[in-house]
């Protein structure tokens, strides 16, 4: 695994995380088993505000989560970042 492209999901600000889990940062921590300790962002110092929706460039469909800062989720869905592949957590639908 190494460093991959990925976008903003759109649409998803209104989701709600599965049963059991209170925030969609919740769902990664839980999923990962460990804290987020801040964005995951390439480059990023910010905070792990939200677990943000994301799809790995060029790939489509597949859906993630990542911890990332408001900043990148605040980024147009067109635009995109690079993160450690290992990091995301597929979407349970």
């Amino acid at each position: 695994m190494g460093y991959v492209k990925v976008r903003n999901k759109k649409g998803t600000g209104r989701r709600v995380p599965p049963r059991g889990y209170r925030t969609w940062l919740e769902y990664w921590e839980k999923k990962k088993g460990q804290k987020a300790k801040g964005c995951m962002a390439y480059g990023c110092n910010g905070p792990a505000d939200v677990g943000g929706h994301v799809i790995r460039s060029g790939r489509g469909g597949k859906e993630y989560i990542l911890p990332i800062c408001r900043v990148h989720n605040n980024m147009p869905e067109y635009e995109e970042y690079t993160v450690w592949e290992a990091h995301l957590v597929p979407v349970a639908h």
